[in-house]
C-alpha cells in the first residue's frame, strides 16, 4: 500500500474513533458562571452534548426563589436538581421558561399544586420527582399537562390512589412511584400467596405432630428401661458392698475365737485346726465379696451413661413435640393474618 494511502487509511480511523466536543457558546459560558457564584453547579452533559446539568441540591448557600432568577428562561439546561432547597410555587415561576428540561428535581421542598400548575409549558419534561412535598391529587390535574412525562416520584406526599387513577387512564405509559393500585395488587397477590404457604405449613406440621408423639413416647420408654438398669446395677453394688461387710465381721468373730482358744492351752488341737479354718475361710469369703463388689462398678458406668444418654434423648424429643405445636399455633395465627390482610387490601379497592 502506497504511503500516501496508509495516511489517508490512518486519518480516517482517527475522525471515526474521536468524539468532536461541542464548544459551550459564550451566553452558556456566562449562564455557567453565574450559577457557580450562586452557589449552584453547572457542568456540560456530555463531550458530544453541550446542554447543561444545573444542581443546587449541594450548595453551602441557601438557595431561596431569588437565586433561580440566573436560569431563568435559560432553554439549554437539561436536568435541574432542586433537592432540599428553600424554594416555593413562586420559585418555579424562574423554571417555567426552561423549555429545554427533561429532568426536574423538586423533592423536599415547599412545592405545591399551584407550583407544579407553573410547569405546563416544559413539554420535553421526562422526569419529575416531588417526593416530601405538599403535592396533592390536584396537582396531579396539572401533571397531565406535561405530555413527555416518563416517571414521576409522590413518595411521601398527599396523592392517593384515587387521584393517580385519572392520571393514569389519561397517561398508561407514565410510571408513577409509588403506583398505589399496582402495589396494593402486589401485596395481596404476595398476601394471598403467604397465607397459602403458611396453610401448607400447617397441614405438615399436623401431620407431623403424632409421628413427633410417638418419637417422644418410645424415647421416654427407652429412658425408663435404662434408668432401671443402672438402679438394678446400683443395687448389685449396694448387695455387694454389704456381703464386704458381713464377711468381713464373720473374720473379725473367727480371728477372736481363735485367739481364745490359743490362749487355753489346754484347748483340743482339733477345735484350734477348726477355728483356724474357720478364720480362713471367712477371709476368703471377705476378698470374693469384694471382687463381687468391683464385678458389680464395672456395670454401673455404662449403665450410667446409657441411662443419661437415654434421658437427653427423651427430653429432646419432648421439646421437639413442644416445638412443633408452637409453631403450628404461630403458623396458624400468621395464616390467618395473612387472609384478614388479603381480604382488607381486597375490599380497599
Amino acid at each position: 500500500m502506497r504511503p500516501f494511502a496508509v495516511g489517508c487509511l490512518l486519518s480516517l480511523v482517527s475522525i471515526c474513533s474521536t468524539v468532536v466536543a461541542e464548544d459551550l457558546s459564550e451566553a452558556d459560558q456566562k449562564l455557567v458562571q453565574a450559577i457557580r457564584d450562586a452557589g449552584g453547579q453547572a457542568l456540560q452533559l456530555a463531550q458530544n452534548d453541550a446542554r447543561l446539568a444545573v444542581a443546587f441540591h449541594l450548595s453551602d448557600k441557601e438557595i431561596t426563589d431569588d437565586v433561580l432568577k440566573v436560569v431563568a428562561g435559560a432553554t439549554n439546561v437539561q436536568s435541574l436538581n432542586l433537592r432540599g432547597t428553600k424554594i416555593t410555587d413562586a420559585g418555579l415561576d424562574h423554571v417555567a421558561g426552561m423549555t429545554g428540561l427533561e429532568r426536574l428535581h423538586l423533592e423536599k421542598t415547599a412545592v405545591t399544586d399551584a407550583g407544579l400548575a407553573k410547569l405546563k409549558g416544559l413539554q420535553k419534561l421526562e422526569y419529575l420527582n416531588v417526593y416530601g412535598t405538599e403535592v396533592t391529587d390536584a396537582g396531579l390535574a396539572h401533571v397531565k399537562e406535561l405530555k413527555g412525562l416518563k416517571k414521576l416520584f409522590v413518595w411521601e406526599t398527599k396523592v392517593t390512589e384515587a387521584g393517580e387513577a385519572p392520571l393514569k387512564e389519561a397517561m398508561p405509559t407514565l410510571e408513577i412511584v409509588p403506583d398505589f393500585a399496582k402495589d396494593r395488587e402486589k401485596a395481596i397477590l404476595e398476601a394471598n400467596r403467604a397465607a397459602e404457604d403458611a396453610g401448607r405449613e400447617v397441614e405438615e406440621l399436623t401431620a407431623q405432630i403424632p409421628a413427633d408423639e410417638n418419637a417422644a413416647k418410645e424415647a421416654a420408654a427407652k429412658s425408663d428401661a435404662a434408668k432401671a438398669e443402672f438402679d438394678a446395677e446400683n443395687a448389685k453394688v449396694a448387695a455387694a458392698t454389704e456381703a464386704i461387710k458381713t464377711a468381713e465381721g464373720v473374720v473379725a468373730a473367727a480371728d477372736k475365737a481363735l485367739e481364745e482358744l490359743k490362749k487355753n492351752p489346754d484347748s483340743p488341737a482339733e477345735a484350734v485346726e477348726a477355728a483356724t479354718k474357720a478364720a480362713t475361710d471367712a477371709k476368703a469369703a471377705v476378698e470374693a465379696a469384694k471382687k463381687a463388689e468391683e464385678e458389680a462398678k464395672k456395670g454401673v458406668e455404662p449403665k450410667k451413661k446409657a441411662s443419661e444418654d437415654t434421658a437427653k434423648a427423651a427430653e429432646a424429643a419432648k421439646k421437639k413435640v413442644d416445638d412443633t405445636k408452637k409453631k403450628l399455633e404461630e403458623t396458624i395465627k400468621k395464616a390467618a393474618d395473612l387472609k384478614k390482610k388479603a381480604e382488607e387490601l381486597a375490599a380497599a379497592k
